[in-house]
This record gives structure tokens, sequence and C-alpha cells, in this order.
């Protein structure tokens, strides 16, 4: 289907989505450089905003652009842009808005004392853009509000953009001690394409592990995307405070920070001859399974290779030492030997054997195991006993040692 849309179509549907996305993970952003009595919003007062534990907010706009220049960069943020002026339009309109009870001159500057206006954007920035400079001058004290009035005016009289005209009046309409108390405390966060960058230094700034930073990073942006949307389908605003982030999502810094081992679901292929394999003969003897019985063989089948799989990740990524692994399998074996012995005191009767199997199987299959300080799943704690017995070095019956070979 997508390959029948027009290019104009298909720019409009990515240029759209991207902007959403750019939205969110700045959004994100902010929320992992929270500090205490601090807040971030989504689209609350603006399209994100901070609140700062000195009473002072920050306003950001957000800018994204697909287009490239013929460097391969993202286009740069020129005098004219009119995302730029639409931008500095909408700061006006809420800096003067009368339904806010901002009718007066000092209403407006009370709001803009405690405000700072960011506008944020992959746009580049570039020495050319006349508007940015004129700003940054103005707030070095090298230029003063008459200056910026009146090069803001000439722009409103040279260009025959009507919307470029409206925008740049919007500004205009301001008070001058408005205008000039606005544009100082108006400021370009420029050249951030690398927004998810930005996103996973600031979860690495929380001391996560460098090879757990990816792992991180999805963990959180999924767990934070689901209760945005449980938000707006409550009517909630999506806002976070510190203290919200550090109850709801603090467990989950702590599960990578910790040495917290990311359990994998075996996706790989199953041996073949599956009733052949030592541990399921040793299961099939003492009636566990059923011959034939496919549907069991394979689910105990992929709990040893799960197992098996995780220990060998474990390892190679440095998770685990092999002296954990080794204290790991002795504790297994431990807990078996001391079963086993104990179902088998005294002369036990060859027709005994099976019953005792079970009961020893049944003991250990119950068992919960740690590796490196945190509870393994049930299955991996199966799946170990199901290992050991597939080596074999334990075994069910009082005569297990003959699956040696």
């Amino acid at each position: 289907m997508s390959n029948n849309k027009s290019h104009t179509e298909k720019t409009a549907a990515e240029s759209k989505s991207i902007g959403f996305d750019y939205q969110y993970y700045f959004f994100l952003w902010r929320v992992l450089l929270l500090q205490p009595n601090e807040s971030v919003g989504l689209e609350v007062k603006d399209d994100v905003h901070t609140e700062l534990g000195n009473n002072h907010q920050i306003l950001y706009q957000l800018k994204h652009t697909i287009k490239k220049n013929t460097k391969g960069s993202s286009t740069n943020l020129t005098t004219s842009d009119l995302d730029m002026w639409k931008t500095f339009s909408n700061w006006s309109k809420v800096i003067s808005d009368t339904k806010d009870g901002r009718g007066t001159t000092q209403a407006q500057l009370n709001l803009i004392e405690k405000t700072s206006f960011v506008l944020a954007s992959n746009k580049s920035s570039n020495k050319s853009n006349n508007v940015v400079t004129i700003i940054n001058q103005l707030q070095s004290g090298t230029k003063n509000e008459n200056n910026v009035r009146t090069y803001f005016q000439s722009l409103e009289k040279s260009t025959n953009n009507p919307g470029l005209k409206g925008y740049i009046k919007d500004v205009l309409d301001l008070d001058q001690r408005v205008l000039k108390q606005f544009l100082l405390n108006t400021f370009f966060h420029l050249d951030d394409d690398d927004i998810i960058i930005k996103c996973k230094d600031a979860i690495k700034g929380k001391m996560i592990p460098q090879e757990k930073i990816d792992k991180a990073f999805k963990t959180i942006d999924s767990s934070l995307r689901s209760d945005n949307f449980l938000k707006v389908k409550e009517g909630v605003k999506i806002e976070i405070t510190f203290n919200e982030l550090y109850k709801r999502y603090r467990r989950l810094f702590d599960m990578y920070r910790n040495g917290f081992l990311d359990i994998q679901e075996y996706k790989g292929v199953l041996p073949d001859n599956l009733e052949k394999q030592v541990f399921i003969k040793q299961l099939l003897e003492v009636g566990f399974v059923q011959s034939g019985d496919f549907e069991h063989i394979i689910k105990l089948t992929t709990y040893k290779l799960k197992l098996l799989t995780n220990l060998n990740d474990w390892k190679l990524e440095g998770n685990v030492t092999d002296l954990e692994l080794e204290r790991f399998k002795s504790n297994a074996i431990n807990l078996w030997d001391t079963e086993f012995r104990m179902q088998h005191v005294g002369n036990i009767a060859e027709e005994e054997y099976n019953k005792k199997g079970i009961e020893v199987l049944r003991t250990v299959l119950k068992e919960k195991l740690k590796l490196a300080g945190q509870d393994l799943e049930v299955d991996l704690c199966n799946g170990k006993f199901y290992s050991l017995s597939d080596e074999p070095v334990i075994g069910w019956r009082n005569d297990w040692e003959k699956h040696k070979k």
C-alpha cells in the first residue's frame, strides 16, 4: 500500500511521525534529568515544560525538520524561519493572555521573570540568522531593546509573506519593557539531531553500566510510553514529578545498575530425538513424562535450553563470574543431594525406586534458586535440575548413575 503513495504523501507522513517522536524523546530526556522538587510536562504548558525547584519554569517549543541541506545536514534556522517566528508569536500570546490574568504590563513581567523560553530544534545554527544574533547581542549588552524593535519592524515591512508578517506583528505588539525581558529570557537549543543519544547519556549518568544502557533505555522508554497512554486515556495531564519518577521508575534503574540479569526466552532449535536426551530418559523412567507426549517433553527441553543459553550469555557479557556459576551449580547439587539421601535412607527395594525418585523430583522442582543475588524464575530453576540430570551429575532413581557413559 505504502508503495502506491506519492513522494509528497510519504514525506508528509514521515514528517508528522518523526515530529511527534522528537517531542516525546525530548520529554523523556528532560524526565531523565529531573532533580528533587522538579517536574516535567508534555503538552501541558507548552510542547514540553520543566518546573524547577526555585519557582522558575522553562517552556520548550520543539521544531523538527526532515529537510537536508546540500551537505546532508538539517536545514539552517534562517532569519525568516516561519517555525521560529510562529514560536515567538505563540509565546507572545501566552505572555499577554488576558484570560490568564495577564492584561497588564506588570502581570506580563511577573510571568517572564519566572520563565525561560527555549526553541529546541534539530535545525542547524548559522551565523547568518540575524534574529538569533541580535537577541544574543541584546543579552550580552551590545544591543538595546530599541535596536531589536527597529530591526523587527524592518523585517515586517520587507516581507511579502502574510504569515510571517503576522507573527512578527504579534511580537511587536508587546510592551517595550515586556519585549525586552521576553527576549532576554529567550534561548535556542539547535543542532539537536541526536536526542536519543542524549537520553542514553542521561541514563548513563544514573551509573548504569555501558553494556546495559541500550536495554535500560528500551525498558524505561516502553514503561513511560505505556503510562503516558493510560494517562491520556483517563484524561490526565502528562506531567511527572521527581518524586513520581523516583517511586514508579527507580526499580527500572536499579535492575540494570545492580547487576540485574536480563532473562531472554529461548528461540533456538530443539535437538533431534528428544526422547534420547539423558534427562528425558530419567524422567520417562520414573513416569514424570510419558513416551510420545512431545508437548510436555518440548516444554521441559525448552526450560533446560533457556537456562543454559542465559547462563552462557551472562558469562560472555560479564554479568556473572565463573565462581558465581560454580556456586550456583554446587548449590543445586547440594539441594538435590540432601533430598536424595533423605528419600533413600536404608535399604530401598527396587520396586520403590520410581516412587522415591518422583519424591526427590517433586521436592527439588519446588526449590527457589538464586544467581548473583537475583531470584530466578521457576522455569530456569527447573531447567537447572534438568540440565544437571542431563550431564548427568544427579538423578532420581537409586540406580540413576547407570545413565553415565
